[in-house]
């Protein structure tokens, strides 16, 4: 399970993501994370894609994404969608 804070919904997918390049499999990478809420799922997108470097989802070149209800935030090589 985890406690509240320790990285489940930001570190797993960052390692799995990791993982998958070191064998370079990241072309098959499509890692989807479900949360409860709408602003959870934004802000995780956009915390992961700072702590990776990389622009902000939905930006082109941007690996993190989003997609809650009707608003959506994936560009189109997105590997890490909330």
């Amino acid at each position: 399970c985890g406690a509240t804070g320790c990285g489940k919904s930001t570190q797993v997918p960052q390692y799995l993501l990791e993982y998958m390049n070191a064998r370079n499999l990241q072309s098959y990478a499509n890692i989807l994370v479900t949360q409860p809420r709408r602003v959870a799922a934004t802000s995780l997108a956009d915390r992961v894609a700072v702590e990776r470097s990389s622009p902000s989802p939905g930006k082109p070149g941007s690996i993190v994404g989003y997609n809650v209800r009707l608003s959506r935030a994936v560009a189109d090589n997105a590997k890490i969608v909330y």
